[in-house]
């Protein structure tokens, strides 16, 4: 009675509900019978990877294993791995090769499944392996290459036959202009592709050049243009509701203006050295905006942090109706009048931010008297560095304690602030008020964690 009560599904169920994803319990449930055993490795090994299964002997009870992989992560980067494994991953749904170069000799034919929905490659697979997801991989929604490869045979065939991708992410460069706009004209012939993201900026020419061609179903589009490329955008993408845009800046006559009608939620502005970016150009930003970021282009790390000039006026009338932004990142030393009054209409303007990287020093102690979080959704903020206009004190642990309080106060949720002159973390260059600031909100931060996993392990035993 026991051993068929133990396999009833109502008992199967609710005992493997509780188990979750307990990996020691779920072994140990392995070994009650061959119903439950079924059950525990189809939960144990529905996500894992290629060195986890080669570490199974004998090998013949990988072909059992293998069977139940639903999400399989495949690196070649460890030594004696048979890149020819003559397997049934019959349930594969998501592959993830993480190599930059496949090996010459792997056999990627097992890896063909009527299952599978997405694919993410680093290295461009063979013309073999594409013709093969093209003819036995009907629900395959999702195709991800994000590094450059100068050679990749079958990507324009490869995306003129197909028809099922949903989302598409895509590194064009460093291909020359032909072959990026054969690439992407052959993505506009998959009517179901709704989400294209496309790396690598797309010249002005192929851009023009791709005007006869209508990405009518993508609705969701992250593209990098020129300025003057913006007014296609609606023509050949009539159908987006959310576009991220990375936008290139390398002439001093140019107009923001064709952003405005745009569904823009996320823009990265690169400046190139030499030209100016008036600040008035900002003003026609969408209010649906969730994310910006300014940066010189190229950023050098070495060399002097550019400038931008702009006044606390035209900083606040900038942001004053970015209510859902959520990312600020301005890659330039802002030279501005008062940073912390612009922090403060900030924080006023836009509540939902959580990543902030403004190069600009702070006088935190003027927000002594402000008595609501400016921030209280920030998780990161990355200043130049901390001053103390107000000369409460000496340069000591004393102030900066009480500047790391107050910036904890307006920021309560912050778990890392860095105040430094520079694009890369180096304490050690920072002034003496911002090193001893920054190792102030670190003890508080870690004592509020203390703190709060003391108080839960109390809750656990009442």
């Amino acid at each position: 009675m026991i051993p068929a009560a133990l396999s009833l599904p109502e008992i199967l169920s609710c005992v493997f509900n509780l188990l979750g994803q307990d990996r020691k319990t779920l072994r140990s449930a392995a070994c009650v019978n061959r119903i439950w055993f079924h059950e525990a490795t189809r939960l144990l090994w529905a996500k894992s990877d290629l060195k986890a299964l080669m570490a199974i002997e004998p090998s013949s009870r990988r072909t059992i294993y293998a069977s139940k992989i639903c999400h399989f992560t495949i690196h070649f980067g460890f030594d004696h791995v048979d890149t020819d494994l003559d397997l049934d991953f019959q349930l594969l749904r998501v592959l993830h090769f993480t190599d930059f170069t496949l090996p010459q000799d792997i056999n990627l034919r097992p890896y063909i499944q009527p299952t599978l929905e997405k694919l993410h490659l680093r290295d461009w697979p063979p013309i073999t392996f594409l013709d093969g997801l093209n003819k036995y991989c009907p629900r395959l929604r999702e195709f991800t290459q994000m590094s450059p490869k100068s050679n990749r045979p079958g990507l324009v065939e490869f995306f003129a036959m197909n028809k099922t991708l949903r989302r598409v992410q895509l590194m064009l460069a460093p291909l020359d202009e032909h072959e990026i706009f054969a690439a992407t004209a052959a993505l506009s012939n998959i009517t179901s592709l709704e989400d294209l993201t496309i790396y690598g900026e797309i010249s002005l020419n192929t851009m023009v050049q791709l005007q006869e061609w209508q990405f009518e179903s993508v609705r969701n589009l992250r593209i990098h243009v020129g300025v003057p490329a913006l007014r296609m955008l609606p023509t050949m993408f009539g159908a987006m509701i959310r576009l991220s845009l990375e936008l290139s800046i390398d002439s001093d006559v140019h107009s923001l203006d064709a952003l405005v009608g745009l569904p823009l939620e996320f823009l990265q502005l690169h400046v190139a050295v030499g030209i100016r970016l008036s600040p008035q150009e900002l003003l026609v930003l969408p209010k649906n905006l969730k994310s910006l970021m300014i940066s010189p282009s190229p950023i050098k790390q070495r060399e002097r942090m550019p400038k931008w000039e702009i006044s606390n006026d035209q900083f606040k009338q900038i942001f004053a109706n970015l209510s859902k932004l959520e990312s600020l990142l301005i890659w330039f030393a802002l030279d501005i009048p008062s940073p912390a009054s612009a922090l403060e209409d900030l924080g006023r303007s836009c509540s939902k931010l959580e990543n902030i990287r403004l190069y600009c020093p702070i006088d935190i102690t003027a927000w002594w008297d402000i008595p609501k979080p400016l921030f209280p959704r920030l998780k990161f903020a990355w200043v130049s560095s901390v001053s103390d206009r107000n000369l409460l004190g000496e340069v000591n642990e004393t102030t900066a304690q009480l500047m790391a309080e107050i910036l904890d106060r307006h920021a309560p949720n912050l778990d890392r602030f860095v105040a430094l002159d520079s694009y890369t973390f180096r304490p050690s260059v920072g002034d003496q008020l911002s090193q001893l600031t920054m190792r102030a909100h670190g003890r508080i931060k870690e004592t509020g964690q203390t703190k709060h996993a003391k108080e839960e392990s109390r809750s656990l035993t009442i």
